[in-house]
C-alpha cells in the first residue's frame, strides 16, 4: 500500500557538475511538488524475475501467425517471423500502467490493470483491436494534450491494400472508451509503417512524429537499394510529420529525409550530440546502413552514420539509447543475430560474401558486421562499438533491447528478447530440403501440388530457434555479466517486442514481452534486496505532457551521476512506461536532480527523498540553464602547421586471394615517423613514410611550421614499402642520417624489395639547405625479410650507433617468423652480426616493435622486442653474445599480439617500466593464461600452399575459428571430411586436423590486453590499463607531463581496419589521453575533453618539440597525416621519449 504525502521542494538554475549540495540553494526557487512513498522491503537477497503465468495475470494475448502456401517467408514475406510490439500507459490515470498489445494477423489486446499483476481485457468495450491488416508497431502517447494516453498503431504487411495499410490513432475519450482518428489528424499514413516515434523536432514544445518504414518488397539486390535511395516511393519511405496547432503534415522530404528506403526495424530519438536538438537513430535491416539522422536545428536533418561510427551491424534490429556508463551521454545498443552457442554458430549463420561486402562499401555505405553493438557515446558525436568488451555482442537471433536498471544499483543492465521462428540460415538445408522432396514427391501428383497441400510439413524442416531471453548485469567499468538464468530467464520463446513498467508499483522495473506464437509473458520483478530508487512523473508544456524529450540529471556523491533523455519508443516496435525510473543502490539520500526541458527552462529538486514517486511540473521551471564551464581542452588539431598534406595511398594488392584464412592484412601496417634535428638548426624535424609506389617526405622546423623538403632520393625508391625509420649518426660526422626499413606483404620471402634503406645525411651542422639536397643516394642493407621496426643504440658501448631491425611476417607462410637483423656498427658500415652475436634474434618471432633501455642498471642497454604471437621479449649483451633473460624479468608468459612498446620510468621511482600495447579486449578473439588463443599453421592438404588454422575454447574443447565454408576453401578436404555443417561444428581441432595437427607451426597467444609492466625489484609485473586503453589495439604511444603537474601522461592512439570481412576490425579507439594520477596509475580522459580525437587507422604517434609547445603528429593508413598541440608548453624536465 503507497501512502501519498505532499513536499515542499525547491527548483532554480542547475549549477556546476561539482558544486557542493550546500550551495545549491544559492539560486532556487519555490517550487510545490508532489511525492508518493512506496513502500519498500529491505530483505537480503538476489534480484529474481518471477514470470507470471496467464491464469494469474489474465493476460491470454498470443501473436499467433498463421503460416500457408501463400503467405510465407519464402513466396516474398521475409518479415511474416518478425512479430510485433507492446505498449504501456496508464490509459485511466490511476497510477497503475496499462498495457496494449499489437498482432500481425490477430486483433490488438488492450489489458487494464487492476494492481497486483492482475490484469483485464477490456478490448471490445474500449474499441481498439486494430481492425483489417498486419499490425507492427504501437506507440502511447497523449497526442491532444487531454492528459489521457492515445494509441497509435502501426500497419503493413504483405500484399495489403491501402486501406489495409493505414495507420490507427485511438483517441482516449476517457472513461475507457477510445476513438479512431487518424484522418482527423493527418497520421492515416499508408506506408509499410513499422513504428512510429513522437518528439518534438523544433523545441517549440508540441510534438512532431517520425514513422518509420521499409521497401515493399524483398530479397532486393544492392543496385536496387541504390536506386530505390535515389527516389524511393511514398508508401516505402519512412516519414517526418510536423505538428502544427494538432495537425500533422508530413515535410520528410524537406526536412532531409526523403532517401530512406531501408528495412528499419527499430527506432529511438535522442540529442545524440547535445546540441539541444533531437536526433533519430534507426536500426535498419539488410544491407542498407543504420541512420543517424543528426538535427540541425533548423527543420532538416543530416544523416552522418559514417562520420559518427566506423561500422555499425549488419541485420539491425532493436535499438535503445541510455546512458550505460552514468558519464552523462547517452549510448547505443543494437541487436543483430549472431549465436552465442558455438554450433549454430558453425551451422546457422548467414555466408560472409567477401565480394558483397565490399560492393555494399564501395556503394557509399558504411561498413557491417553480424553481431550486436554496443556504440558507446565518446561525448563529441562519435561513438566506438564495445559490444565485444561488454561481453553482448552474441545474443542469438535478437530483437528488443531495453537499457534499464533492474536491480537499482545505479547502473543501467541490458534486457534483449530472443528467437525465431524458423532456422532460415541453416548451412545444411539444402541436404534437408532434397531429403524432404524424395521422400515425400511420391505422394502428389507433381512438385507445385506438393509444396501447396504439403506445405505445413515442408516448413518443418526448418527447425525453430526457441532460446531463452537474455539479461546481463551491468557490472561497471563496461563490463556486463549475463545473468538470464539466474535472474529468472529459464524459458525459451519466440520473443520480439517488450516493454518495461512498475507494473505493481513497488519500486523495481517489471518486463512485458509479446511472443509469436505463444502467449505473452509477464515478469515481475521481485527483488527484496537493500537498493533504493526515485521514479520521476513529468508533467511537461501544455503540448508534451509526458515532456519527452527532457533532460534529467541525477546528482549524489557530489557530482552528476545518472542521466536520461524522456523517451518512452525504445527497443523494437514498442513503447514503454513514461515515468521515469532511476536506481540508487544503498544511498539513503540524493543530492538533487536537474530537469532540463527542451525549450531551455530548468528544474531542480534538492535533497529529493529516495523510494518515493515525484511529480515535476514544467510550469513552475525557471529561467534558462546554466551551461557547464567551458574547460579548455589539453590538445587542439593544428595540422595547418604542416605546409603541404601528406596523403598516404595505398595499393589495392590482396592479401586473402591465396591465404583466405589469413586473420589480417601486414600491407598495410604503416606509416611510420621519425624525428630528429636533421638540418642542425637546433629544432626536430620528422620524416614520414610512404607506401609502395610513394615516396616518404621530410618535414623541417621552420618558425613553428613543417615545411615539406623535397628529397630526390626519396622520390628515387618509392618502389619500397617503408615501415620503420630511424634518424642517427651512424658515421659519427656530426649530422643526423636516416635509416628506413622495407616491408609489407606484396613479395615473397626473400625478395630484394625488402632491402632496407641507409641514407646519408651529405649537409653539415648549420648549412643551409639549397636546392633540397641533404640525402645521398641509398645504401642498400643486406635484409630480405619484410621489415618492421628500427631500434638504434650503442649496445657495445665502442661509442658508435648499432641496430636492430625487427622481421614483420614472412608472406604466404603465416605465422612463420621472418629474419631478424642485428647490424653492428664498424666504422660507419652496418655489417650483419646476427648469426655470430645474437643467433637468438635471428628467428625471434613476427617482431612490430623493439626499444633498448638499460634495465639493469648496468649501464649497457638491454634490447626489448615484442609482436605478434610473441612474448615481450628481453635480450642481454654480455661476454660478446645477447642472450634471452626474459624469464629473468618475468616477462616468459606475455604471448600477445603487441604492436607497440615503450620504456620509461612511469612510476618515477627510479627504474625503467615498459608501457605495452597489444590487441585489446574489444576483438572477436580472446586469449587467457587457461584459455590461449592459438594458430596451426602447414599445408595440410599437400597443394603447396600454407594453411593457417586459428583456434580458440568452446568450454574446455579446441576448436577452429573459421567456419566450414571458407575453411574449405582454403583446404577443399574439408568438404569430403565433413559433408554437412553440422559434421564440422560437432568436431573438435583434432578431430578436423587429424596427425597432421602435431607437426603444425603452433603459437599461442596468452594476453591480449595493453598494458604497464611495472618493474619492481627487477621482476615486471603486468598492470592493466584502464578500460578505455582496450577498447582496440595500440599503435602509438607517447609519454610526456601533457598538463605540467609532475607526474607523467601516456597518450594512445590505434585500430586495426585491416580484417578479413568475417572479423570486425578493431576500430573502437578515438584516441586516448591517459592522465597519470600517480604511481604509476592513470584516469582516462574522453576525447571531448582532452581535444585529442584520431578515431582512424592510427599506426604511429610521435612528439616532437617546438617553440609553441607539444607537437604530436599522427600518421594513419591510406589516410592523412595529422598534427595535434598541446595547449601547455613544454617542461624543461620534460621526459625523454625512447623508441
Amino acid at each position: 500500500m503507497r501512502s501519498f504525502m505532499c513536499i515542499q521542494l525547491f527548483s532554480g538554475i542547475p549549477l556546476l557538475r561539482r558544486l557542493p549540495v550546500s550551495n545549491l540553494f544559492l539560486l532556487i526557487l519555490l517550487l510545490t511538488a508532489c511525492g508518493d512513498k512506496v513502500q519498500k522491503t529491505t530483505e537480503p537477497g538476489t534480484p529474481v524475475f518471477r514470470n507470471v503465468s496467464s491464469g494469474e495475470s489474465g493476460i491470454t494475448f498470443a501473436n499467433n501467425v498463421d503460416e500457408n502456401y501463400r503467405k510465407n517467408y519464402f513466396d516474398s514475406f521475409a518479415y511474416v517471423y518478425n512479430g510485433a510490439g507492446v505498449a504501456v500507459g496508464d490509459i485511466n490515470n490511476d497510477g497503475l500502467q496499462d498495457i496494449y498489445f499489437t498482432g500481425n494477423e490477430v486483433p490488438n489486446k488492450l489489458y487494464l490493470n487492476k494492481g497486483n499483476m492482475k490484469f483485464q481485457d477490456i478490448t471490445q468495450s474500449a474499441g481498439v483491436d486494430g481492425g483489417i491488416g498486419w499490425d507492427n508497431g504501437v506507440t502511447m502517447v497523449d497526442i491532444n494534450n487531454d492528459g489521457l494516453q492515445d494509441i497509435y498503431v502501426c500497419k503493413g504487411g504483405y500484399r495489403d491494400t491501402d486501406e489495409e495499410r493505414t495507420n490507427k490513432l485511438y483517441i482516449n475519450q476517457g472513461s475507457m472508451k477510445f476513438r479512431e482518428s487518424a484522418a482527423e489528424y493527418g497520421l492515416n499514413d499508408k506506408g509499410y509503417s513499422q513504428q512510429a516515434i513522437f518528439f518534438d523536432m523544433d523545441n517549440d514544445n508540441d510534438l512532431d512524429v517520425y514513422i518509420s518504414s521499409r521497401p515493399d518488397s524483398f530479397y532486393l539486390g544492392l543496385s536496387q537499394m541504390v536506386k530505390g535511395k535515389r527516389n524511393p516511393p511514398d508508401n516505402c519511405r519512412s516519414k517526418l510529420y510536423r505538428n502544427h496547432k494538432g495537425i500533422y503534415t508530413e515535410i520528410g522530404k524537406k526536412a532531409g529525409l526523403g532517401n530512406t528506403y531501408g528495412y528499419a526495424l527499430g527506432v529511438v530519438v535522442a540529442d545524440l550530440n547535445k546540441d539541444g536538438y533531437q536526433d533519430i537513430f534507426v536500426s535498419n535491416d539488410y544491407a542498407d546502413q543504420d541512420y543517424m539522422f543528426m538535427n540541425q536545428g533548423n527543420g532538416t536533418f543530416k544523416e552522418e552514420i559514417k562520420k559518427s561510427t566506423n561500422h555499425v551491424s549488419l541485420f539491425s534490429m532493436g535499438a535503445d539509447v541510455a546512458d550505460i556508463n552514468n558519464d552523462g551521454f547517452e549510448d547505443i545498443m543494437v541487436t543483430e543475430m549472431l549465436p552465442e552457442n558455438y554450433k549454430r554458430s558453425k551451422v546457422s549463420m548467414p555466408r560472409m560474401d567477401v565480394q558483397g561486402f565490399w560492393a555494399i562499401v564501395d556503394s557509399g555505405f558504411q561498413r557491417q558486421y553480424m553481431h550486436n553493438a554496443l556504440h558507446l557515446n565518446q561525448g563529441n558525436g562519435f561513438f566506438s562499438d564495445i559490444s565485444q568488451l561488454a561481453g553482448v555482442s552474441k545474443t542469438e537471433w535478437s530483437w528488443s533491447t531495453l537499457l534499464s536498471d533492474f536491480d537499482n544499483d545505479g547502473n543501467r543492465d541490458i534486457f534483449v528478447a530472443n528467437g525465431y521462428r524458423r532456422d532460415l540460415f541453416d548451412g545444411d538445408i539444402a541436404e534437408k530440403q532434397a531429403a524432404y522432396i524424395q521422400a515425400n514427391l511420391h505422394r502428389f501428383a507433381s512438385s507445385q501440388e506438393m509444396f501447396e497441400t504439403g506445405f505445413k510439413d515442408y516448413i518443418n524442416i526448418y527447425d525453430p530457434i526457441k532460446v531463452r531471453n537474455y539479461l546481463y548485469r551491468n557490472a561497471g567499468d563496461l563490463r556486463f555479466e549475463n545473468v538470464s538464468e539466474g535472474w529468472g530467464f529459464k524459458d525459451s520463446s519466440f520473443s520480439n517486442g517488450a516493454a518495461i513498467a512498475d507494473f505493481d508499483n513497488d519500486g523495481d522495473i517489471d518486463l512485458v514481452i509479446n511472443n509469436l506464437d505463444q502467449e505473452a509473458m509477464l515478469y515481475e520483478n521481485t527483488t527484496n534486496g537493500k537498493n533504493n530508487f526515485i521514479r520521476l512523473k513529468l508533467a511537461g508544456p501544455p503540448q508534451n505532457r509526458d515532456g519527452l524529450g527532457a533532460k534529467i540529471s541525477v546528482y549524489y556523491d557530489g557530482k552528476q551521476q545518472q542521466y536520461f533523455e524522456q523517451k518512452t519508443v525504445r527497443g523494437y516496435l514498442s513503447s514503454n512506461d513514461p515515468r521515469i525510473h532511476f536506481g540508487v543502490g544503498s544511498r539513503g539520500k540524493v543530492d538533487s536532480i536537474v530537469v532540463a526541458w527542451l525549450d531551455g527552462k530548468t528544474t531542480m529538486i534538492p535533497l529529493p527523498a529516495v523510494n518515493s514517486e515525484i511529480v515535476i511540473n514544467h510550469a513552475s521551471a525557471v529561467g534558462r540553464a546554466i551551461g557547464l564551464p567551458s574547460v579548455e581542452p589539453l590538445f587542439s588539431n593544428s595540422t595547418s602547421l604542416l605546409s603541404s598534406a601528406f596523403n598516404h595511398k595505398e595499393s589495392n594488392y590482396d592479401e586473402y586471394s591465396d591465404q583466405i584464412l589469413l586473420p589480417h592484412m601486414f600491407s598495410r601496417s604503416g606509416p611510420f615517423v621519425a624525428c630528429a634535428d636533421v638540418d642542425g638548426d637546433g629544432l626536430k624535424d620528422f620524416y614520414v613514410g610512404g607506401a609502395a609506389d610513394q615516396a616518404g617526405r621530410l618535414y623541417l622546423q621552420k618558425a613553428g611550421r613543417f615545411i615539406t623538403q623535397a628529397i630526390p632520393v626519396f622520390e628515387k625508391d618509392k618502389s619500397y614499402e617503408d615501415m620503420g625509420a630511424s634518424f642517427f649518426d651512424v658515421d659519427k660526422d656530426g649530422d643526423m642520417d636516416l635509416y628506413v626499413s622495407s616491408g609489407g606483404a606484396e613479395h615473397p620471402d626473400g625478395s630484394p624489395m625488402y632491402q632496407d634503406r641507409l641514407y646519408i645525411n651529405n649537409g653539415k651542422v648549420g648549412d643551409v639547405v639549397i636546392g633540397g639536397v641533404l640525402f645521398g643516394p641509398a645504401i642498400l642493407l643486406p635484409t630480405s625479410s619484410s621489415g618492421s621496426c628500427i631500434a638504434a643504440a650503442d649496445f657495445d658501448g665502442d661509442g658508435d650507433i648499432d641496430v636492430f631491425r625487427g622481421g614483420q611476417v614472412t608472406p604466404h607462410a603465416y605465422p612463420k617468423a621472418p629474419r631478424s637483423y642485428l647490424f653492428l656498427n664498424e666504422r660507419g658500415r652496418l655489417v650483419d652480426k646476427t648469426a655470430q652475436l645474437a643467433p637468438a634474434l635471428m628467428n625471434a618471432g613476427m617482431v612490430n616493435t623493439a626499444s633498448w633501455a638499460d634495465l639493469d642498471g648496468d649501464k649497457k642497454p638491454e634490447l626489448i622486442i615484442a609482436g605478434e604471437w610473441m612474448p615481450v621479449t628481453v635480450f642481454e649483451y654480455k661476454s660478446g653474445g645477447f642472450a634471452n633473460v626474459s624469464v629473468k624479468y618475468g616477462l616468459d608468459k606475455t604471448e600477445g599480439w603487441w604492436n607497440k612498446i615503450v620504456v620509461d620510468d612511469i612510476d618515477s621511482d627510479g627504474d625503467f617500466d615498459i608501457i605495452a600495447g597489444n590487441l585489446g579486449e574489444n576483438y572477436k578473439f580472446k586469449a587467457s593464461e587457461d584459455k590461449p588463443f592459438e594458430v596451426y599453421a602447414k599445408d595440410f592438404d599437400n597443394n603447396g600452399t600454407n594453411d593457417i588454422f586459428l583456434a580458440k575454447y568452446n568450454g574446455n574443447i579446441k576448436v577452429p575459428v573459421r567456419g566450414r565454408e571458407c575453411t574449405s576453401q582454403q583446404c577443399p578436404f574439408i568438404l569430403t571430411k565433413f559433408p554437412s555443417f553440422l559434421s564440422f561444428a560437432e568436431s573438435d581441432l583434432e578431430t578436423i586436423l587429424g596427425d597432421e595437427m602435431k607437426t603444425a607451426l603452433h603459437q599461442k597467444a596468452h594476453l591480449f590486453r595493453s598494458v604497464v609492466f611495472v618493474n619492481e625489484g627487477g621482476k615486471f609485473i603486468a598492470r592493466k590499463l584502464p578500460v578505455e586503453a582496450q577498447f582496440s589495439t595500440v599503435n602509438g604511444i607517447v609519454i610526456e607531463d601533457f598538463d605540467n603537474d609532475g607526474i607523467k601522461d601516456i597518450l594512445i592512439a590505434g585500430n586495426k581496419f585491416d580484417v578479413e570481412v568475417e572479423t570486425t576490425p578493431a576500430d573502437a579507439s578515438p584516441g586516448l589521453f591517459l592522465k597519470g594520477i600517480g604511481k604509476g596509475n592513470f584516469r582516462s580522459i574522453a576525447p571531448n575533453e582532452s581535444g585529442f580525437f584520431v578515431p582512424h587507422n592510427v599506426k604511429d604517434l610521435v612528439l616532437i618539440g617546438t617553440g609553441a609547445g607539444r607537437a604530436i603528429v599522427v600518421t594513419s593508413n591510406n589516410d592523412s597525416l595529422r598534427v595535434f598541440m598541446g595547449k601547455q608548453a613544454m617542461n624543461t624536465t620534460s621526459v625523454t621519449i625512447r623508441k
